[in-house]
């Protein structure tokens, strides 16, 4: 049995409004047909101004495009106003296929850029 990892950005560059989320087609799909492992890295910038932080949302499909109506996982990124942030962490590597999205904790302030990495090892 050999194992690959494979890298992927699957939301780039993507501006969340403020008390808004990036939406599940935002997010490229990962197929996990033969993952072992998944780490997600997001990378994050808040508004100078910003008084709360973000909240990523790992969403499960048996099918591709058929979502859970929750998420399977939900990490609370690192908050400093109008710094970049950044944190990995791990997730499940049983749904057939993932998607994430970033929520926007803050009612007032935007969240100029996200972006999510997703590091898939899987068995080949």
């Amino acid at each position: 049995m050999a194992l690959k990892k494979t890298v992927t950005a699957i939301l780039t560059d993507k501006p969340i409004a403020a008390a808004g989320e990036t939406l599940l087609t935002d997010c490229l799909e990962l197929d996990l047909d033969a993952a072992v492992q998944v780490e997600i890295e997001v990378a994050i910038t808040y508004g100078a101004t910003a008084t709360a932080g973000a909240v990523v949302r790992v969403w499960g499909a048996a099918a591709t495009g058929v979502y859970t109506t929750d998420p399977i996982d939900e990490f609370p990124l690192p908050f400093t106003p109008g710094a970049p942030e950044k944190i990995s962490f791990q997730t499940r590597a049983s749904p057939r296929f993932m998607k994430v999205t970033v929520l926007n904790e803050d009612d007032a302030v935007a969240a100029s850029t996200v972006t999510v990495t997703a590091t898939v090892q899987a068995v080949v």
